[in-house]
This record gives structure tokens, C-alpha cells and sequence, in this order.
């Protein structure tokens, strides 16, 4: 299921639109960054694309903590982590360019953009359009059909 959630995580990148001075930057890396338990299969998944090109950059898979500057994450995944920890994320990331992706049980009513739900052997995910704006991302017509839910704002 973890390689299954990284590949998800991995095609939304080609479905969001992040601000030019982000998406048309061909220099230094296009970084997921992982709050979270280190160990978390899902990681070890998302740590096997490490160097792929996304947007012409190489792909940067980085671990974080919450003392470190966050700036430069493009997408940040939260995972097998509190709720209390996945606010915290999302406060820390407010108003920043920064798709925030997690299957933190209510991720979207903590102001997250996109929650991973697993019913089954299935991966679906829902949308926060409200987060996403105030991220100043946009998700493209092709993510939102595919999305189980879409939160309005």
C-alpha cells in the first residue's frame, strides 16, 4: 500500500500548479519533505524516487523536523503522526507554496490540501480547494475529477 500511496504523491505534482517564481525554477531540487515516524513504509516508498526529474529538477526526498525551515518543501507528506503534529505542520507552512498530503484522520479539517484514504486494497483522496488557494496552488480539472471528495471553501 506504501508503494501505492508514494506513486499517488508522486503524480500529483504533475496536477498542481505552484507559483511561477516556484514552478519555473530550474534551479536546485524539487523537494517532498516527511514529518512523521522516520521508519514509516511510506517513506522508505517515496525515498525510492529520490533523483527522478520533476519539472525539469531532480526529485529530493528530505525527513524534517519541526525546528527546521520548511520553506523550501513543495510538498510536504504527513504521516503516522497525531493530529496534533499535522496542525502544527500546516500552521508552520501557512501561506507558503506548499502541498501539504496526508492520511492523518481529519487532515482536511486541519486546513491540509489533500488527504490519502485507503478503503480496501483502493487509494482514493480528497481535496481542500479552501487550503489549496490559501497556499496559492492550483489543482488542476483533471486532479479534482479523479478526487473521491472536494472540500469547497
Amino acid at each position: 500500500m506504501a508503494e501505492l500511496k508514494a506513486a499517488y504523491i508522486y503524480n500529483f505534482t504533475r496536477y498542481v500548479e505552484w507559483p511561477a517564481e516556484v514552478a519555473e525554477s530550474e534551479e536546485g531540487d524539487f523537494e517532498v519533505c516527511l514529518a512523521g515516524t522516520q521508519g514509516d513504509p511510506l517513506f522508505s516508498a517515496l525515498a525510492e524516487l529520490d533523483g527522478k526529474n520533476i519539472r525539469k529538477r531532480p526529485l529530493r526526498i528530505r525527513h524534517v523536523g519541526l525546528d527546521e525551515n520548511l520553506k523550501s518543501c513543495a510538498v510536504m507528506v504527513i504521516e503516522k503522526s497525531d493530529p496534533v503534529l499535522a496542525a502544527e505542520v500546516i500552521q508552520r507552512l501557512k501561506g507558503q507554496p506548499t502541498l501539504t498530503v496526508s492520511s492523518v484522520k481529519n487532515f482536511l479539517d486541519l486546513g491540509g490540501v489533500m488527504s490519502l484514504v485507503t478503503e480496501g486494497e483502493k487509494v482514493r483522496f480528497d481535496v481542500n480547494l479552501g487550503a489549496a488557494r490559501d497556499s496559492n496552488l492550483v489543482l488542476t480539472f483533471q486532479l479534482l475529477k479523479l478526487a473521491r471528495t472536494v472540500k469547497q471553501p
